[in-house]
């Protein structure tokens, strides 16, 4: 019995070493959800602080028949957006995200839809990569897709979004 047991915790130790625990799962999504409240306020300040320096955005959209991916972008165009005083609520729900974690870097995938003033724009996939700081969880990267047709929202997340 005593062979068995230590066989099973060898056998473990690789899980263990690479698992990640709900809270830090948790902490990795405050991150999320503060930077799409803070995009759906329109508070350019509370956007910002998810970001590390040199945070860099890019899409994944077909163009010409072919799918491409954007230039790297610095978020800092988007934050001066934000700052500018949004005369209209941009808001992003998210649902089905995944979070993975390993040492200092986490990546949250998300499917998403975009809503200008309560009324539907696109939907598509959040991916970000966010790096474990002194500061906490900061994003460092955010690639997304766009769509306007083919989604499927869960009707929870229409009836809070749109329009009334």
């Amino acid at each position: 019995m005593r062979k068995v047991t230590i066989i099973l915790i060898i056998i473990s130790l690789p899980v263990l070493a690479y698992s990640q625990t709900d809270a830090e799962k948790e902490d990795v999504m405050k991150v999320i959800f503060q930077l799409f409240d803070g995009y759906r306020k329109g508070d350019s300040a509370m956007v910002s602080a998810t970001f590390a320096k040199g945070a860099i955005m890019q899409r994944v959209a077909e163009k010409d028949g072919k799918m491409q991916v954007s230039e790297p972008q610095s978020v800092n165009g988007w934050l001066s957006y934000i700052g500018s005083g949004l005369e209209k609520v941009h808001d992003e729900p998210i649902w089905d995200y995944r979070v993975d974690i390993d040492n200092g870097l986490a990546k949250v995938w998300t499917k998403f839809a975009f809503y200008l003033d309560g009324t539907f724009s696109h939907c598509g996939v959040d991916n970000f990569l966010l790096v474990q700081t002194e500061a906490g969880w900061k994003i460092f990267h955010i690639v997304d897709t766009k769509q306007t047709e083919g989604c499927q929202i869960p009707d929870a997340v229409r009836k809070k979004s749109e329009k009334k």
